[in-house]
């Protein structure tokens, strides 16, 4: 259950990280967001959790040390964001509008392969 909660640690964080069009001084969607994960089939079907994360100059920060996230937050939104735990990886993708967002997420943990969906709240 802990591998399994680090990979959705670390996707629903990757989540929030995109495809970036350059760096900006402060980007649109800087600030506190919280990510809510859902796994929808594989290895993580059932598990629902909620991670606090940072946006900070279009780059998702994550302070939870259990995970490496890497990514960025596109002018435009998009999000493409890329996780990596003890227990597994994985690869989320999405959009920012405003102060919500949503997307989907795949990855493999130690029980095999994992997907689903997150949504996000938040800001500046």
């Amino acid at each position: 259950m802990l591998a399994l909660r680090l990979t959705t640690i670390a996707v629903g964080a990757a989540c929030l990280l995109a495809v970036a069009d350059g760096a900006q001084a402060r980007g649109p969607y800087d600030g506190s967001w919280t990510v809510s994960v859902f796994g929808r089939s594989g290895s993580c079907v059932g598990v629902n959790t909620a991670y606090n994360l940072q946006i900070v100059n279009n780059i998702v920060r994550y302070y939870g040390g259990d995970a490496q996230v890497s990514g960025r937050v596109g002018r435009g939104g998009g999000v493409v964001v890329r996780v990596v735990s003890s227990s597994g990886s994985g690869v989320g993708s999405g959009r920012l509008r405003g102060n919500v967002g949503s997307g989907s997420f795949r990855g493999h943990v130690q029980g095999g392969p994992c997907a689903g969906v997150w949504s996000a709240r938040g800001g500046g």
